[in-house]
């Protein structure tokens, strides 16, 4: 995974997952709580602790759907 895909997920403004080699994952909530910092990611998550994330371990994100949409 490159840094231009975890930037452009960042830029859309939409919570998504970033998906890990040992199979974890990491949400990210908003553009707020995320930074790129050279080859990588810092994720704030719900207990305000940072993760931090080698983009070279990242092997996909996953957009999510925002709070307010509803299922049809």
């Amino acid at each position: 995974m490159t840094r231009e895909y975890v930037e452009m997920a960042i830029k859309e403004g939409v919570p998504f997952e970033i998906n890990m080699a040992d199979g974890k994952s990491c949400r990210v909530n908003d553009e707020f709580s995320s930074a790129l910092i050279g080859n990588i990611a810092v994720i704030v998550v719900e207990d305000a602790l940072p993760r931090i994330l080698p983009l070279l371990t990242v092997t996909g994100i996953s957009c999510l759907k925002m709070p307010h949409q509803k299922h049809h």
